[in-house]
């Protein structure tokens, strides 16, 4: 009947219509914890919500004894609701499928049942639950948001803590914490706690703590800055960390190429607005700008050399014994003399 992403729910429920039932999957745990509770409590009053609302912890629910209940009248209410959190639907063989599928033709109109997946995924089962939850209702599939989607509501948060969240430093926070909005709202909190107004980027290196990604990045801006000391602080904790130096040479790779595509569009363009859109940085567009900033004090021979340095050591790793951290130091200690001037190195 039906396949919802964030925006065709929320529509759907603005609409104050209702389903028999919905599968809520995805990978964005809050929007699954949110929207399976905003359902809930749209489909019964608070009033009555004790007599007709029910909810089960998957492993130990009994689908028998979950669709009896769905089955069963609502009292001084229109509908009756049951939440079923993480059940095992990977695991169902092929007679439990069709049970529940039957089960989920059968449900009354007055029945609002719902899975919830915040755990468990639909493993082999994934076509054919999808397929028979659509036709008995809805499945509901909410990944994370991007861009302005997750930014607005980061600065809406910010702005209720008695703290200010420029569009830029939402962006920042998002490529140092990474996308997960529970995460996100966490750090948040700890920086406005902290800051009491504006929220700067200082601010967010201080306390966010940062994804592994983040982390390499700073080592790749540390030796863009010529700080060989913090390059090598930030290279300690990742190898402390016990970081594969594979990980680190990849993003510090990127950062790289990155750095080349936007030197190439800044000399042949004078903009890095075609990157945008050849190399879909549309949802960090905000990387660009730093970028460019990088890239005007480099040439691009000096880029050409570094990227020739990372090949090497690219190659290094996969093809001989040395130690990782050893090639990653030595190769931090060419980059730096690549990008003072040296041209032998």
């Amino acid at each position: 009947m039906a396949h919802f992403d964030e925006k065709e729910l929320r529509r759907h429920l603005k609409e104050g219509a209702f389903l028999r039932a919905y599968l809520i999957i995805g990978d964005e745990d809050y929007l699954k914890q949110q929207y399976a509770m905003l359902l809930c409590e749209k489909a019964v009053q608070e009033a009555f919500r004790a007599l007709n609302f029910e909810q089960y912890a998957g492993k130990n629910a009994d689908l028998r004894d979950v669709f009896d209940r769905a089955g069963t009248l609502p009292m001084l209410s229109e509908r009756r609701c049951i939440l079923v959190d993480d059940y095992p639907l990977d695991t169902l063989n092929e007679k439990a499928l069709k049970t529940l599928e039957e089960s989920l033709q059968a449900l009354p109109e007055s029945a609002v049942v719902i899975f919830r997946q915040m755990q468990n995924g639909l493993g082999k089962n994934a076509k054919k639950l999808r397929a028979m939850f659509e036709a008995a209702g809805a499945v509901c599939e909410l990944n994370r948001r991007k861009g302005q989607e997750l930014y607005k509501p980061l600065m809406a948060a910010a702005a209720k803590r008695d703290s200010t969240l420029s569009p830029a430093m939402a962006q920042y926070l998002v490529s140092c914490v990474g996308d997960d909005f529970n995460v996100l709202l966490t750090e948040l909190s700890k920086i406005c706690a902290y800051a009491k107004g504006e929220i700067t980027k200082e601010q967010i290196d201080l306390l966010a703590v940062k994804t592994l990604d983040a982390r390499v990045y700073d080592l790749t801006r540390a030796l863009l800055q010529h700080n060989f000391e913090k390059a090598h602080q930030v290279l300690d904790v990742l190898l402390t960390l016990r970081t594969e130096p594979n990980f680190i040479l990849g993003t510090i790779i990127s950062s790289f190429v990155d750095l080349y595509r936007v030197k190439v569009a800044l000399t042949c363009c004078g903009s890095t607005q075609p990157l945008a859109e050849v190399f879909n940085y549309k949802n960090r567009a905000f990387a660009l700008t730093y970028t460019a900033r990088d890239a005007a004090k480099l040439s691009l021979p000096q880029i050409r050399a570094c990227l020739k340095e990372l090949q090497k050591a690219d190659q290094k790793l996969k093809s001989t014994g040395e130690s990782g951290a050893l090639i990653l130091e030595t190769l931090m200690v060419r980059l730096l003399l690549i990008m003072n001037g040296e041209t032998k190195c």
